[in-house]
Order: structure tokens, then sequence, then C-alpha cells
């Protein structure tokens, strides 16, 4: 049997990780994605034409297969072909295209979306549901551009994705993403987890490689104070982009560095009457409220603190210097105390923030950083 290839439209993949040199290797899923997306769409227009027949001719699938044959500079250009071979006979005259016009169809649907036309009435809505697969690894600010310069262009991105959802009806928004949160639970036998997001919601999670046992284990064994992981998932999402589950589990890791995060878990052992029968205990939620400010500060590049409790039951982080020093009290009623002292001119401002003022505190204690640093 005889076998050629030829190209099957253009790519450009463009915006965010596509801006630096390479194909990150998530990536290449999606054009499995896109191959069965082409199929599902060719197979719905063959029936279209041929009412009267209840299956595609045998071998209508395996017919279209796409290859990867070159990664052309230019943000990333991934070449596709597609293997054309003696299967084609299968087809008659009118249906030799059927792949290509598929491949327009698609385009087509997605520039009416986007110009508020919705999806067209000759889009197969049995390939709906692999139309939305597709693209899942796409980040924000990250897009697909098909055919660039023709007539035939078209964009692809998750704001696309979610209009096709939202016209669709499709209530359930697959979506590989970071969660942040931590993990209560684990059931190795079931492969399943129990998730706590950062702001409250519990959500049901499931995991596909028993190499992720251990990882998870290890941040739910120190549960009295387990501390926030990010965990890169195939997550389902609302239409509104609220994280119903969690699929599966590619990678998981501690958000903040690991000497940080047991120092809170120190924190959180101290009992009542700590310092020579005085002294607070530091409350989960107190410390979860630091928490959040050394993942701010962290963001930000901030300088590991020295931490310490206080003895109303509050956290004290400090950052001391030659010329000065900056300081932030995490008090128990929501409160943060915020200094900034000059040693050579004898002088400190102050400031009173709540705690979630996150990106003010983080501005404040940057400027004294800045100012006093060595």
């Amino acid at each position: 049997m005889g076998t050629d290839s030829r190209a099957f439209g253009s790519w450009r993949l463009r915006g965010g990780r596509y801006e630096q040199q390479g194909l990150p290797v998530e990536v290449l899923a999606e054009f499995a994605r896109y191959e069965r997306l082409v199929i599902d769409v060719a197979r719905g227009l063959w029936k279209q034409r041929h009412a009267a027949r209840q299956r595609v001719p045998r071998g209508f699938a395996s017919s279209f297969s796409l290859r990867l044959s070159d990664i052309q500079p230019g943000s990333v250009v991934p070449v596709l072909e597609r293997a054309t071979n003696d299967s084609d006979a299968l087809f008659d005259d009118i249906d030799t295209s059927i792949f290509d016009e598929a491949r327009l169809l698609i385009q087509d649907t997605l520039r009416s979306i986007q110009s508020g036309a919705g999806i067209p009435r000759t889009f197969p809505p049995h390939a709906l549901r692999e139309f939305s697969r597709f693209g899942r690894s796409l980040q924000d600010g990250e897009f697909i551009e098909f055919d660039g310069g023709s007539p035939s262009a078209a964009i692809y991105s998750q704001p696309v994705r979610r209009l096709i959802h939202e016209q669709a009806r499709l209530e359930r928004f697959e979506i590989e993403t970071l969660a942040t949160g931590q993990v209560v639970s684990v059931d190795a036998e079931k492969g399943t987890f129990g998730f706590r997001l950062t702001g409250g919601k519990s959500i049901p999670g499931r995991f596909s490689s028993d190499d992720l046992v251990p990882d998870l284990r290890q941040y739910l064994d120190r549960s009295t104070m387990a501390p926030t992981v990010a965990v890169n998932v195939v997550a389902i999402q609302s239409i509104i982009g609220e994280t119903i589950e969690i699929q599966d589990v590619l990678s998981i890791e501690p958000v903040l560095p690991a000497e940080w995060s047991e120092r809170l878990v120190e924190l959180q052992t101290l009992e009542n009457g700590w310092l020579d029968g005085v002294g607070k205990e530091v409350s989960r939620k107190l410390l979860r409220e630091v928490e959040s400010l050394l993942l701010e500060f962290l963001d930000a590049q901030v300088e590991r603190p020295y931490i310490f409790p206080t003895e109303e039951g509050g956290v004290q982080l400090e950052w001391p210097f030659t010329r000065g020093e900056v300081t932030v009290i995490v008090l128990p009623d929501d409160k943060v105390e915020a200094y900034a002292f000059s040693k050579e001119e004898d002088q400190e401002s102050e400031n009173l923030l709540h705690w979630r003022q996150l990106e003010e505190i983080t501005e404040f204690v940057t400027r004294g950083i800045n100012q006093y640093g060595d």
C-alpha cells in the first residue's frame, strides 16, 4: 500500500509559554485531541450526506492520521501533515476531501462563535464534547492561530472554549490547571483523595498513578497544619470557572519552601503557657493567615523573615538589617501591625491593616526592605 503525506492546515501557538523557544511537552496531547476532533466532525459530515446509511465506511477513522513533522520558529509553529494512502479509495468522489472539510468547518465554527453568531447548524452536535476537550492545556493569554493570513483563519483560546461550553449547554468544563489547597484524605486502593481548596471549599479528587500516593500522604501526614500545596491537575470546572472536582493529578509540590512551612508547623504545636506559664497558643486560623502573607511575600520575591510567636497568640515576622528593621505582627483579631524602623534616624513608620490586604502589606514590607536592607 502506497504512503504519502501533505500539510494539513497550519498552526501557530502564541502567547505565554509559546513566546519561549521550544514546545512544552504537555501540548503534544493537544495534537491527539485535534485528530479525534477532526475525525468526529468528518464522521458527522458524512452522516449528513448519507442519511440512509447508519454507519460510516469500515476503516473511516483509521484512514485519517496526523504526524508532527516539524516545529518551526516564530512563536511555536508546529507542522502537521496528514498521511495519505490507498485507503482513500473507500470514499466516493464527493467525500474524498471530507477531512479537510472538517478542518475548515472547525475553523468556521470558531469564527462564528467569536462573532456572536453561535455554533453553526452544520456543526455535528455529537462532536461538541470532543471540541470542548481540545485545547484544555491552553493557559490564560495563550492561543492557537489556524491558517493565519488566509480567509479560513481562526483563533482558539480558553475564553473561546468557555463560549463553546456555554452555547452547547455543557455544564462541566475539563481543563488542565493549577489548584492550591490542602490534602485532607487519601484512599490509595480507590485512587481517590479529598482536597480543600484555598478559600475553604472541599472537593473530591482522583489520581491514576500509584506513584503519587507517597506525595499525597506526605502532605496529609501533617494534617494538623497541612501545608498548602500546588497540584497540577485535570479538573472539572463550571462555566464560571469554579472547580468542581479533580479528575487526575499530574504533579504535586508544596507552595512554600520547606523551612517556611515547617516553622508554621512548629508554631501550631505550641500550647497555652508555652512561655514560662504564659503565652497563648497560635490558632490554626491565624496560621493560615500568616501562610497567605508568606505566599504573597514569596511571589514578590521577599526574602524569608524570622518567624516568632507572640505572647498574645499572634505571629511576628521580622527582617532585621544593619540600618533598620521591618516587622509585621499578625494579631488574633485579623489585624496586622506593620512597622519599619530606621536605626540611623531613630524614626519609625507604622501601618494598621487587615490581614486580607495582602498587596498593601507586601508593598509596605518591600518598601522597608529596599530602604534598610543591607
